[in-house]
């Protein structure tokens, strides 16, 4: 199995205090670590380290951080030759404050709101990889996060095939639009509560209003990932939540990239959708009891004994 991963690729740096930042204060943090991250970059690092044939499409720039990036990616296994380095591109960084109190977390980024337009030459250099996969890989997953949006429609235009999943993390025109190739939108809570233009989901009903808005716009099925409360979808027209597994959180960064990361990997073996959201779901609940999130990632046999350990909770979904 091939994953493409096209979007967002950040440098990230975390500090590790114990309250919430107060305006014009100063706050000691207690522990600092680094890496790269961003949403689609976090779910091709979690496959590589998985040991998945992965790809990472995007752009950065050719500096320190950039270069810092490619190296963590290549480490694991990602295969980072279509990374666009670009004199036009900032390489995206984040502070990213993470409170003791709770492991909410508080992220201040530094980005261009695009990344730059194509240029021939990089076309060409990407027709050139399509009639590569097309002629050598049978199935294909493409994860897109909406980032990369002209990258990204160019891409799976020229790969009819593939299956598309989306992480529709926040309500950008861009993701909107790119919804409608997508077989899997797996949507925020926040990009979910935005798009149907409701304030909370209080009951099923609202739950089903929104699912079928995001399937309008799909070409295939929605999704909501609601936190702690788990993973909704319509099932026979019915609403159905798959719910996530109770843990003690550290640090909630980047647990809906590994989400999304595991959503991909279960698509790209042709699980059913129960499996697919509980296997997602673990991965995450493992990861979020760690700091960061490349150190926090499990392994597949982490993932694949905790699987076993909560079997019999879990039997309907894994029969």
């Amino acid at each position: 199995m091939t994953i493409l991963t096209i979007g967002f690729a950040c440098y990230d740096q975390f500090y590790f205090t114990t309250s919430f930042p107060k305006e014009n204060s100063k706050l000691f943090a207690y522990d600092f670590i680094e890496s790269g991250g961003g949403p689609c970059a976090n779910a091709a690092y979690l496959l590589g380290l998985w040991g998945e044939d992965v790809y990472h499409l995007g752009h950065l720039h050719d500096d320190i951080y950039g270069n810092k990036i490619v190296s963590e990616f290549e480490q694991v296994g990602v295969k980072t030759q279509q990374i666009i380095f670009s004199d036009e591109m900032i390489t995206p960084l984040a502070a990213i404050t993470v409170n003791k109190e709770n492991g909410s977390r508080t992220i201040i980024t530094r980005k261009l709101n695009t990344p730059p337009l194509l240029t021939c030459i990089e076309k060409n250099k990407l027709n050139q990889f399509i009639q590569y996969l097309n002629e050598n890989k049978r199935d294909l997953v493409i994860l897109i996060d909406g980032h990369e949006p002209e990258l990204s429609e160019y891409v799976i235009k020229k790969i009819p095939n593939a299956k598309v999943v989306m992480d529709a993390g926040s309500l950008r025109e861009s993701n909107v639009y790119l919804a409608r190739y997508t077989d899997y939108l797996v949507a925020s809570e926040n990009f979910a509560l935005a798009y149907a233009k409701i304030d909370e989901f209080t009951s099923k009903k609202s739950l089903e209003e929104a699912l079928k808005k995001l399937e309008s716009i799909s070409k295939g099925s929605a999704f909501i990932t609601l936190g702690e409360k788990g993973c909704a979808y319509l099932c026979n027209k019915k609403v159905k939540i798959i719910p996530s597994l109770l843990c003690q959180s550290v640090d909630t960064t980047g647990a809906g990239d590994i989400f999304h990361g595991a959503f991909s990997y279960g698509v790209s073996y042709g699980w059913e959708i129960e499996k697919i959201i509980s296997f997602a779901s673990l991965s995450a609940a493992i990861a979020i009891e760690r700091k960061g999130v490349r150190k926090a990632m499990p392994n597949l046999s982490e993932v694949n004994k905790a699987l076993h350990r909560f079997e019999k909770n879990l039997t309907e979904y894994f029969k």
